[in-house]
């Protein structure tokens, strides 16, 4: 098997790589000690399709090929890993699932604000007693009530909620249901009974936001429903399958810069 980079995606990393050499790694320390993005460098990124990475063209996005994607990460994380963090989530835990099960007015809501480079997305799964166990610790429950879900629970530890025009939410949606009782909700910052908490104090990565969330009687229409409802959790587990090539791709990036590659 050749695992040398075709023409194309060796192009592709030299001009991700220029991108972040001129725009990205100058300001790394900086981002690291005030807890706040270059928005200079992310609202330039949609020309290389790095906040679109997956998503079709239609929409904005590059429509790259997971390779492509990954390499674009990593040249991210040889420059700056909270950019890189932030951006990796973006693309793969927010805009990935918009674009697997999104239906055609839930994609054409969102998806082109999230490739502008004006907002970053978000996926809000882990609770204060919910991280690698989410079938059996997610408390975070989502009724229907006439039109709408009223979600009630909390999230912990989110990335990019700050930065979010969606954030998309697993919840119980019945309890008696076991991992066929998950459903994923589209739920807008600014919605009433949502608080994005402060950013939590970290050791590093502190330019990526990471944050909890509390819902306290959120209602959302109906339609907020992402995919099929039952299926959130399944959607979840296909959904972090993928974000895992983009972490390794991203810790590799870091590896590279410790050794200055």
């Amino acid at each position: 098997m050749d695992f040398d980079l075709t023409q194309e995606q060796k192009m592709y990393q030299r001009a991700v790589r220029d991108f972040c050499e001129g725009e990205i790694r100058p300001y790394a320390a900086q981002v690291e000690a005030t807890g706040e993005l270059r928005w200079d460098a992310i609202r330039q990124m949609p020309a290389l399709g790095l906040t679109g990475l997956q998503v079709p063209e239609d929409y904005g996005g590059a429509g790259l090929d997971t390779v492509m994607a990954s390499i674009a990460v990593e040249e991210l994380g040889r420059a700056c890993g909270s950019t890189a963090l932030s951006v990796s989530a973006h693309n793969g835990l927010c805009c990935g699932p918009l674009v697997n099960w999104g239906t055609p007015v839930q994609k054409a809501r969102y998806l082109p604000r999230l490739t502008s480079g004006e907002a970053l997305g978000s996926l809000a799964l882990t609770e204060p007693g919910a991280g690698s166990d989410l079938a059996g610790g997610v408390q975070t429950s989502a009724v229907q009530e006439g039109d709408s879900w009223i979600i009630d629970g909390s999230k912990a530890w989110i990335t990019n909620p700050r930065y979010a025009p969606v954030i998309i939410t697993l919840a119980r949606t019945d309890k008696q249901a076991g991992t066929r009782g998950f459903s994923m909700l589209l739920v807008e910052p600014g919605t009433p009974g949502l608080t994005i908490h402060a950013p939590e104090k970290k050791m590093g990565l502190n330019g990526s936001p990471t944050q909890m969330l509390s819902y306290d009687g959120v209602r959302v229409p109906l339609d907020a429903l992402l995919g099929e409802a039952g299926r959130g959790f399944h959607q979840t587990m296909q959904t972090l399958d993928a974000g895992r090539i983009s972490i390794g791709a991203l810790s590799v990036g870091l590896a590279l810069s410790l050794i200055h590659i």
